[in-house]
């Protein structure tokens, strides 16, 4: 049976209220199962991210660089699931891949272009004044919002990275900045949750080779380890 791998990295930020001096405090990790072994080769991921927590509440924005890198043996197909601690939380969160490393000060002249890259991290349907993140990702990325009605169809809710990652690469950063807008409230503590699974590229049964399919090749393959 062909088999995947979960990994799962947690972000979880709060907001300590000091007089008038707004401190953050953070904290993070990730925890890796033991890796699966798959015929002859080992399928095993890893979340990488570099985070950085913001220096300041009034202008929430923090580092949060996802990518999967495949530290396995064979390549792979990989998908992530994004989950906030509450709706509440997400409704305020927006999300960029905007890769500078550091966020302008608002009189900064690049402040205004910096803050055009982030789209709501919501699902839903773009309008003239909103925009969503799921239907503007970086290169190589789809979410999926529910199945399809034809073959081959996949789970929805996870954002898919469509090209196979080979041994010791890494799939293109999924996001790179995230900004809380607290308009009208008080920061709060919240968590962001990367879920990652892997899947291998060559149907462990029948030697199938799903990147002979390059557009559907990632569907085929998480369609079948379905069932």
């Amino acid at each position: 049976m062909t088999k995947k791998k979960k990994t799962a990295a947690a972000v979880s930020v709060g907001v300590l209220m000091l007089a008038a001096i707004g401190a953050v405090l953070a904290y993070f990790g990730a925890k890796d199962k033991k890796p699966n072994l798959v015929g002859v080769g080992e399928d095993k991921i890893n979340v990488s991210e570099v985070f950085t927590p913001p220096d300041q509440t009034n202008d929430f924005f923090y580092r949060k660089l996802v990518q999967i890198d495949n530290t396995g043996s064979v390549p792979c197909y990989v998908r992530v699931r994004l989950e906030m601690s509450d709706s509440d939380i997400q409704s305020k969160a927006s999300f960029s891949a905007d890769m500078r490393e550091e966020a302008p000060n608002v009189s900064d002249d690049g402040y205004d272009d910096f803050l055009a890259t982030f789209r709501k991290a919501e699902v839903g349907e773009d309008t003239e004044d909103t925009k969503y993140y799921i239907n503007d990702l970086p290169e190589g990325w789809v979410y999926v919002r529910e199945e399809s009605p034809t073959e081959p169809s996949v789970t929805a809710g996870y954002y898919y990275y469509t090209k196979p990652v080979e041994a010791g690469e890494s799939t293109k950063e999924l996001l790179s900045w995230v900004h809380m807008d607290y308009s009208g409230t008080d920061p709060a503590a919240h968590d962001v949750y990367v879920y990652a699974e892997s899947v291998q590229t060559v149907k462990a049964e029948d030697g199938t080779d799903y990147t002979a399919d390059e557009q559907n090749g990632w569907k085929s393959a998480w369609h079948d380890f379905a069932g």
